[in-house]
């Protein structure tokens, strides 16, 4: 029925069925215009536009030429399959106008149903959307597989997008619709890929509580990107959304990171890959290999309530059996190699696979997504359920953080782990005297190689942010872990004032103080003074502005004079790119050892978030945490100091020290980070 030229070209609109298959094989339509007017731009809707029930036909072909204009509206249907075997739709444009640009859609693009089996929907191409792939969109559902059909094909299609692949050309609900076995979507090459973008909810709808949806397989396609995997088209929600439904896999075993089998699956509305619970739950979705980024929700998120956190024994229940994902404790760049130690706590006598993914920016969570694939190891837990792993890959850049999965031997998948975060900012707020009761700060850099800091001594600034008696004209001293001095300023435009402008961290008042200074690892300290032996409250800080991993800020320490009100401590640090674990202790008792006189005899400490919420308080730090806190390392000298181990997002956290019953006195509060 029609043919490859202009001149065989049939108008076939306005009618119940367009065209109907219902006996014999090997039915060939191709050329035609079915449910527009004569320029194919203006739709004149058929019910159905095209009803295939008899084996191997195909609709469109391998050529341009060959290409159906298949339109309609969202009353109407596209190309519905029942009952066939081998058919074949390919080079089509399937709900748009004649130039791809138009929607002119359907309620379903295409509906399998009836027992439609091995039917290829595409085929291999070197560009997504020519033929033999089609171009799928404007309508409501772009592909809609139905419950209990078979050994479907979906390859090289535009599936959401325009004809150049380049812009959304929405379906407005989803792009795939899977309610069956034993289905492809892409495959292990990339003239198999799939682009899925664009689409109104989700890019692949996987699952149904009515029938057996499993062993379906999603490959090598791009998932809200652009034709070129490079920019994004966003699905309106998750990527990839699942529901009731086993042993399904997303992605596989990748040589190379970015080749099929793995999927690219960014830029995505919601997740990267949600996964509801439902009535049946879901269970062995694999998910390797692939490269899931720049979603507006997490990576993989197990229940689609957010972040999962691991539980003891990984005894809990839930989609994907809930499985624990791993606990990354170090992250080291070294001669050219990247290396990563973690743990695993799961069920006990199991092997997992574990996979590492490097990321250029992380969740503001902490927890990851999974841009580039690195590689994986096999972990076997012991008896307790506990495994460790130390491997190596090629040097990842030095901005970029590790993220890891878990899978177990029966296919179910982790959410992404948090990433090695790092102290990028500390500060501590305190009323600077005179003598020993000036303000000062420490930091220990730890690592190989130099890192840049910008130190700042604030004063008249902090009047903004309503505190009295602010410290009128800070003065600033950097010294080393001898003592020697390294540099002082007054006031920050004096020296280095065009370095320190183009940090954009700049102090706003003139009269305040800033160093700008590359150091090697080992102890610093800052000094704050008022000038001319003046007091008042003032402000240190510093910034980390290189970010790199390595080396990085691993103790921050600040001794002042705790007195009461306003003017008790305040310490403050931010956090950023992925989670970090800090033990944060209070000072007191121990300074006498030191040399430091009047010192606070009772510290109390308390966390806080950057709205002032609470997070932990501790008065003597034996009364919490007592055994995590001597395992550390770090637990104080004295029982009547403080200590709090917490694992901080990325964000702003505040210490604050006072003593207890309003004493005063000097103190110390410091933040140490430690594995996780």
């Amino acid at each position: 029925m029609g043919g490859t030229t202009a001149a065989a070209r049939n108008l076939i609109s306005a009618n119940a069925v367009g065209v109907l298959t219902q006996s014999g094989t090997n039915q060939l339509i191709q050329g035609n215009f079915i449910g527009t007017d004569k320029t194919g731009n203006v739709a004149l809707a058929n019910a159905t536009d095209v009803d295939v029930r008899s084996d191997n036909c195909t609709v469109g072909g391998t050529a341009v030429s060959a290409r159906n204009i298949i339109a309609g509206n969202g009353n109407s249907g596209g190309i519905s399959l029942s009952g066939g075997n081998g058919d074949q739709i390919q080079g089509n444009f399937i709900g748009t106008n004649v130039t791809g640009t138009q929607a002119l859609g359907f309620a379903n693009g295409i509906f399998l149903s009836n027992g439609a089996t091995n039917t290829l929907i595409g085929g291999l191409t070197a560009t997504p959307g020519t033929p033999p792939g089609n171009l799928i969109s404007g309508n409501q559902t772009g592909v809609f597989v139905s419950q209990s059909q078979s050994n479907n094909t979906i390859q090289g299609n535009l599936i959401g997008t325009n004809a150049a692949g380049t812009a959304a050309l929405s379906n407005s609900l989803d792009g795939i619709v899977i309610q069956g076995a034993f289905n492809l979507v892409g495959g292990s090459t990339t003239t198999a890929r799939n682009v899925i973008s664009g689409n109104g909810l989700h890019g692949i709808f996987l699952g149904t509580n009515n029938a057996s949806v499993h062993d379906n397989m999603i490959q090598g396609n791009f998932i809200g990107t652009k034709i070129n995997g490079s920019g994004f088209i966003p699905n309106a929600s998750d990527g990839i959304f699942v529901v009731e439904s086993f042993s399904n896999t997303v992605g596989g075993s990748v040589a190379t990171a970015g080749a099929p089998p793995a999927n690219v699956i960014a830029g995505n509305g919601g997740n990267g890959i949600g996964i509801s619970f439902g009535a049946f739950g879901v269970t062995g979705l694999a998910i390797k290999g692939n490269s899931i980024f720049s979603n507006g929700g997490l990576g993989i998120d197990l229940n689609e309530n957010g972040v999962t956190l691991n539980d003891v024994g990984d005894a809990d229940s839930g989609t994907n059996n809930l499985q624990n994902f791993p606990v990354l404790s170090s992250v080291t760049n070294s001669g050219g190699m990247t290396t990563i130690a973690g743990t695993l706590d799961s069920i006990a006598s199991k092997t997992y696979r574990i996979e590492f993914f490097a990321n250029d920016a992380i969740d503001a969570t902490g927890f990851g997504e999974g841009q580039i694939f690195l590689g994986f190891t096999n972990a076997s837990t012991n008896a307790s359920g506990n495994a460790s792993f130390n491997v190596s890959f090629p040097q990842i850049g030095a901005g970029q953080r590790v993220t890891s999965t878990a899978t177990d031997p029966n296919g179910n998948t982790s959410e992404f782990s948090g990433a090695n975060g790092q102290l990028l900012n500390i500060s501590t707020r305190l009323g600077v005297q005179t003598g020993n009761n000036v303000l000062i700060g420490g930091f220990i850099i730890g690592g190989t190689g130099n890192k840049q800091l910008l130190l700042r001594a604030l004063g008249p600034t902090l009047t903004q942010f309503g505190v009295g008696g602010a410290l009128a004209d800070p003065t600033l001293e950097l010294r080393d872990g001898a003592g020697a001095l390294i540099a002082t300023n007054d006031n920050w435009k004096d020296t280095q004032q065009a370095a320190i402008t183009a940090t954009g961290l700049a102090p706003p008042d003139d009269k305040e103080s800033a160093i700008l200074h590359t150091f090697a690892p080992g102890n610093n300290t800052a000094i704050v003074r008022g000038k001319n032996n003046t007091t008042g409250v003032g402000l240190v800080e510093a910034y980390d502005l290189d970010q790199a991993v390595s080396p990085s800020l691993t103790n921050i320490s600040t001794r002042g004079f705790v007195d009461t009100g306003n003017n008790v401590m305040i310490g403050g640090f931010i956090s950023g790119n992925g989670l970090v674990k800090v033990l944060v202790r209070a000072l007191g008792p121990t300074l006498s050892q030191f040399g430091v006189p009047d010192v606070l005899a009772d510290p109390t400490l308390e966390l806080r978030e950057v709205n002032g919420t609470l997070v932990a308080s501790n008065d003597n730090w034996q009364d919490t945490q007592q055994a995590d806190i001597q395992a550390s390392g770090f637990a104080p000298p004295n029982t009547a100091e403080s200590a709090i181990i917490v694992t901080r997002p990325p964000g702003n956290t505040t210490a604050v020290v006072s003593g207890k019953n309003n004493t005063t006195g000097n103190a110390l509060v410091e933040v140490y980070i430690l594995s996780q």
